[in-house]
């Protein structure tokens, strides 16, 4: 069995709520709350512990399991898993989606958005058909960059913080403060569900502690993010923004001597999405090979039909973003939160029957 470390578990945590963030939720929450959006934020991460716990449950109590082979014990059927993995290709489209339109945007707005595909999807690819061992060796090379430039990017802006930005403060209506954590959760706390695919005993040295640092961290991150953002710009030049959070790059100066480092703090972004969308296409095809029993390799047909479907489907802005802010959303909590709860309730259920 191949396995990974701790380090780098905990490194696609890190990748798995930050990716879709600042390409996609934040500009979506600040739209909707406003000077609240740092808040919201704050509200989905908290509430976010508790998904978190849940993942962390199936790996201590059923350390030798995938999420997968929980399901065939708890429902003693194949069409949930059926379900799940189409579930997970939905999240994969859409995250490959966002991830050709943000570098065509951002990088490559000239190029042609199949082409740019075609260069994404290859190394995609490649890595899911060499197994957990390199995908995680390849988050936790790409987790230390990503870190560093986070670091420069709190040290470069805080200096430009101005606490009246964010004045007034909770002046947002009630549905939307509700909706703006509930789509911050459906978007990015979620896909930590990618990560159930993995049992404990693949992971050396497996610690819920060090999961827990990374999420805490992680969240720090998108929190310092938001409240940045609407300090240094305020909320109404944020809005102008398709992609504040790159904008606000601009603005990052370290000592004075560098800056216009927008360019290569950008990449980061690219290295979330890349890790999320590798690991939900791994998660597919580990469970096609558990349900069907398949040793073929699977993983070229499934980014085949990832890079069309994200093209042909999701073929302008307004349709993309529309059905990522609402049907989406229903997709992720049923898929990642409400069936692993059916699936808890009926392990705890079974189990308390056992010992009576």
């Amino acid at each position: 069995m191949k396995k990974i470390t701790s380090f780098e578990y905990g490194s696609m945590i890190w990748f798995l709520i930050r990716a879709c963030f600042a390409e996609f939720t934040l500009s979506i929450i600040l739209h909707a709350v406003r000077e609240d959006t740092w808040i919201s934020v704050i509200i989905g991460c908290i509430i976010g512990i508790l998904i978190f716990v849940l993942f962390e449950y199936f790996k201590n109590r059923y350390p030798n399991d995938s999420i997968v082979s929980l399901y065939e014990k708890c429902f003693k059927t194949k069409y949930l898993n059926i379900i799940t993995i189409i579930g997970m290709y939905i999240m994969s489209i859409c995250s490959f989606w966002i991830l050709a339109r943000f570098t065509s945007s951002l990088f490559l707005f000239k190029t042609s958005i199949w082409t740019i595909s075609i260069a994404l999807i290859i190394p995609i690819g490649y890595a899911c058909s060499k197994g957990i061992n390199v995908i995680g060796k390849v988050s936790l090379i790409l987790f230390y960059i990503s870190f560093i430039f986070n670091v420069l990017v709190v040290f470069g802006l805080v200096n430009g913080i101005d606490l009246n930005g964010i004045k007034p403060i909770l002046q947002s209506d009630t549905m939307s403060m509700i909706y703006s954590p509930t789509l911050f959760i459906g978007l990015n706390i979620t896909k930590l569900f990618f990560l159930t695919i993995i049992p404990k005993n693949q992971v050396t040295n497996y610690s819920t502690k060090c999961n827990f640092i990374f999420y805490i961290v992680t969240s720090l991150t998108l929190i310092y993010t938001s409240f940045s953002i609407i300090c240094i710009f305020g909320i109404d030049l944020s809005l102008l923004y398709e992609y504040p959070a790159f904008q606000i790059l601009k603005r990052v100066n370290i000592l004075g001597v560098l800056d216009r480092l927008e360019s290569i703090l950008s990449l980061e972004a690219l290295f979330s999405l890349f890790i999320q969308i590798t690991l939900g296409i791994y998660f597919i095809i580990e469970s096609i090979k558990e349900i069907f029993k398949v040793n073929k390799k699977t993983n070229g047909f499934i980014c085949l039909t990832v890079f069309i479907i994200s093209n042909l489907i999701l073929r302008n802005l307004k349709i993309g973003e529309d059905f990522l802010s609402t049907y989406f959303l229903f997709i992720s909590y049923f898929t990642c939160i409400i069936v692993p709860l059916i699936c808890l309730f009926k392990l705890i259920k079974h189990s308390k029957t056992v010992k009576s």
